[in-house]
């Protein structure tokens, strides 16, 4: 008898433990996308880092009836997203005219320009002035901002607006005028067809180049701060792991966990005394970076 009251207690227990216990669906997750080297990976990163989560990840370049969260990797996917769509997670290199729903948000790959000052001021310390290439249909009031901020630091940001016929000119003479040159991630600005001609221009009145990408440091830019891959992937997972218990994405943000590239050839040619990457970073990593503007 008293085996039996025991046994019925603990039976109670259990139905009461189930009934307050969360409940966690199945969550289909999208990368909208074609299949790519890049999207496999995060794909496989997502995979093997949802584990205790009833996650399923796909990859199509239509959205699925079935999508619980979509993933949109470039801004020329956007333009495939339907007007009414499921939570989306934008993961670009940088803010964009993207007009996000309610339920949408974003994570930004690049450093802020705030940040890539702060990186001019570890490797270039006496920086007074800096120049910065912009395209025709740039935010003024986000440069206005960055200018502001800039001041604060005591250094003054000069633009140029961008003429891709007088570019090795431009070039030239913003250099001339400033200490160093901080690049942006506008492919309209910095490619293929123009770095050979910008860095010349640049060098030729012995300045250099910070930014945008690692890409552009192996080819002839001092430095620059970025964001490794699988740094991005890892903040992608946070933010869907954040979606699974609240049912909601996180706000905007900027992935913090930035790392140094450097081109130590350059510095050595135009005799600059630049600090090792590792030092760079543990510098950096000492003072919080500013993710905006």
């Amino acid at each position: 008898m008293q085996t039996y009251k025991i046994l019925k207690m603990l039976l109670r227990i259990i139905c009461c433990y189930l009934w307050i216990m969360p409940v966690y669906a199945e969550v289909n997750v999208q990368l909208l996308t074609p299949p790519t080297a890049e999207s496999a990976q995060l794909s496989t990163f997502l995979s093997k880092n949802l584990p205790d989560s009833d996650v399923v990840i796909t990859t199509h370049e239509k959205v699925s009836e079935k999508t619980d969260i979509l993933i949109v990797m470039s801004n020329d996917m956007v333009k495939s997203l339907p007007a009414n769509h499921p939570p989306t997670l934008f993961v670009l290199a940088q803010p964009s005219t993207i007009e996000m729903q309610k339920q949408d948000s974003a994570l930004y790959w690049s450093p802020s320009l705030s940040a890539q000052l702060a990186l001019i001021r570890a490797v270039l310390p006496a920086t007074n002035r800096v120049g910065m290439l912009v395209s025709n249909g740039e935010d003024a009031s986000w440069l206005r901002v960055f200018k502001q901020y800039a001041a604060e630091q005591s250094i003054e940001v000069r633009f140029q607006t961008i003429d891709k016929t007088r570019i090795a000119r431009q070039v030239s003479e913003l250099a001339a005028s400033t200490d160093v040159l901080l690049a942006q991630p506008d492919t309209d600005i910095y490619n293929r067809e123009t770095i050979r001609f910008i860095l010349l221009a640049a060098y030729r009145q012995n300045k250099v180049l910070i930014g945008p990408s690692p890409a552009f440091v192996n080819a002839g830019a001092l430095a620059t701060l970025y964001a490794p891959s699988h740094v991005v992937a890892e903040e992608v997972a946070q933010k869907i792991q954040y979606f699974i218990k609240n049912n909601k994405l996180p706000p905007a943000s900027r992935v913090k966990n930035l790392s140094v590239s450097l081109n130590a050839q350059v510095a050595k040619s135009l005799g600059l005394a630049v600090p090792a990457m590792n030092e760079l970073e543990r510098l950096l990593r000492l003072e919080e970076l500013p993710t905006w503007p």
